[in-house]
């Protein structure tokens, strides 16, 4: 039979076999999907995108906080240093070399 068909060029193509269409799984709580999953709705990836937009923003202002602190601290040392009196500094010793032999 499969010769047959095979031979046959002008006629009707042979349908392939495919998989069964199956039905989106639902349930009544909506928690269990079922094992095909269903898409998320628009509204789910704006919330979702959201979500990680105000994580993200929330992480930029903490890093903000210590940028800016951290810029405090190092032009209040600045500050000190040049307001500080000078330091007068040790004349170096020279060192004693052992004499070679």
């Amino acid at each position: 039979m499969a010769k047959a068909q095979q031979g046959t060029r002008g006629g009707k193509a042979r349908s392939r076999r495919t998989a069964p269409k199956m039905g989106r799984a639902r349930s009544a709580g909506g928690e269990d999907r079922g094992s095909i999953a269903l898409r998320r709705t628009t509204s789910e990836y704006r919330a979702a995108a959201e979500e990680q937009a105000a994580r993200v923003r929330e992480e930029i202002e903490a890093a903000l906080v210590v940028a800016r602190s951290t810029r405090e601290a190092i032009e209040q040392r600045i500050a000190d240093q040049l307001h500080a009196p000078p330091v007068s500094r040790k004349a170096r010793t020279p060192r004693k070399r052992a004499a070679r032999k």
